[in-house]
């Protein structure tokens, strides 16, 4: 009996070795590690990166409306044989016989047109379009600062649950450890089953708490995972914390706060998006304008043609014309779509403008909040500090007793205990500081 127990042990540890070798392989992840990756894998961003190309494309069209329009027109043609015509001249006693014209018709143009008058339509027009590819710019610059917090919020969600799960896996080690104790008490005749119970019941609730702090872990993990890219079951972990240095606090109302909130007013992405927004609508409402006003155009033509329609009488060589003009042209027709198109833009800008404010209303809020929280989280880890100070001091003294001969083993060993689940507590308040600084960050547009 004894050695089919040792046999299904062995099977166990054969089959859990897997999974222990794959813990252990767990691959360390630093944060600027993750941010690059996040990044670099963001389909978001790239798709924001190709919108803000396409709006630099649409740019470069505009301004090349400055450019003359250039366009080269040739052809042939085999005409059809015509009697040749004459002329009877009063006075003359022989007619005018003309020659019949060639058969064959080849013709070159080059023909030029250089805007000189469009209501201001081509320069509104490039101002709309740097507008648009500024607005595409800080729209890609806001989604790399949300992929940038994203991944610290999840980076640091995961060291916490690092934290919290060895804490509970130090508590339910405590727990253990006393329900031996509670057991060797009864059988001594000093503890009753009841406490027993308890204790048991105790160390139930601290298995239940592991395993969620083990299940948030793995939450965690898979969600920083899919945020860099790499597979849900990918094994990775992040490096602990130790003893690094806890944020600066943010300055209080009244002391500095209002310089943030200008200071983030100014950085944002999307209130910088939502400006150019605003200039690019201005800029349509004057292409819209334009419509108002007549387009001057100054033409010209060069004309190489066998035979040339525009010499007289027509000969079977290659002769060369030209001409230059000027030419207006005004749809008077289209008036009244010009106004109503007028004032959709003047709308638009208006509501583009009220998303301005309330945008830059949130913002504020958002820098006050984040602020707040930060130094709620630096009193926290303060205080959590203290704690873990108090208890070092605790373990000191009850080691001192026990070397004594003064206290149990147990005493001393709940002593330790403690002072390892305030370390870690201390630890999880440090890294809630680390995420409140990433959020005040993040709201201040860095």
């Amino acid at each position: 009996m004894r050695s089919r127990a040792v046999a299904v042990c062995m099977l166990v540890l054969l089959a859990l070795a897997p999974a222990a070798a794959a813990a252990d392989a767990s691959r360390v992840v630093t944060l600027e590690e993750c941010t690059a990756m996040a990044l670099a894998y963001d389909p978001g961003l790239r798709s924001d990166e190709l919108e803000s190309g396409a709006a630099a494309a649409r740019l470069r069209e505009m301004q090349s409306q400055y450019v003359p329009s250039v366009s080269v027109q040739a052809g042939y043609s085999r005409l059809s044989e015509v009697t040749p015509g004459s002329l009877t001249i009063p006075g003359v006693p022989v007619p005018v016989t003309f020659p019949a014209p060639p058969l064959n018709s080849t013709a070159v143009k080059l023909s030029v047109q250089q805007p000189l008058f469009t209501g201001l339509r081509i320069s509104s027009s490039i101002r709309q379009a740097e507008a648009a590819r500024a607005s595409a710019g800080s729209d890609a610059q806001g989604t790399r600062a949300n992929v940038r917090y994203a991944v610290q919020t999840a980076f640091w969600q995961l060291a916490k649950a690092k934290a919290l799960e060895a804490a509970a896996r130090e508590g339910q080690s405590q727990l253990e450890r006393k329900l031996a104790d509670v057991k060797t008490l009864l059988e001594q005749g000093v503890a009753t089953s009841n406490d027993v119970l308890q204790a048991d019941m105790r160390l139930e609730d601290a298995r239940i708490d592991t395993a969620r702090a083990a299940s948030a872990r793995d939450l965690a993990r898979i969600q920083l995972a899919l945020l860099i890219g790499l597979p849900p079951a990918e094994p990775i972990d992040v490096p602990d914390v130790g003893s690094a240095p806890a944020p600066e606090p943010a300055p209080p109302p009244g002391h500095g706060l209002e310089d943030l909130v200008s200071k983030a007013l100014a950085a944002r992405p999307e209130l910088a998006s939502t400006r150019s927004r605003v200039t690019a609508l201005e800029a349509a409402a004057d292409v819209a304008r334009a419509g108002r006003f007549p387009t001057i155009v100054l033409t010209g033509d060069y004309t190489l043609a066998n035979p040339n329609a525009r010499v007289f009488p027509q000969q079977d060589e290659f002769t060369g014309t030209w001409s230059v003009g000027i030419m207006a042209s005004f749809d008077v027709g289209r008036y009244p779509q010009v106004a109503a198109q007028e004032e959709q833009a003047r709308d638009r800008t208006s509501q583009a403008r009220e998303l301005l404010k309330r945008q830059a209303d949130a913002v504020a809020g958002e820098v006050v909040r984040a602020a707040v929280t930060l130094n709620a989280a630096i009193g926290v880890h303060a205080s959590l500090a203290e704690q873990s100070s108090q208890a070092q001091a605790n373990a000191r003294y009850v080691e001192e007793r026990y070397r004594q001969g003064v206290v149990l083993e147990s005493a001393k060993l709940d002593a330790e205990s403690l002072l390892a689940m305030a370390q870690l507590r201390e630890q999880a308040g440090l890294i809630d500081c680390f995420l409140a600084r990433a959020g005040l960050d993040h709201a201040m547009g860095d």
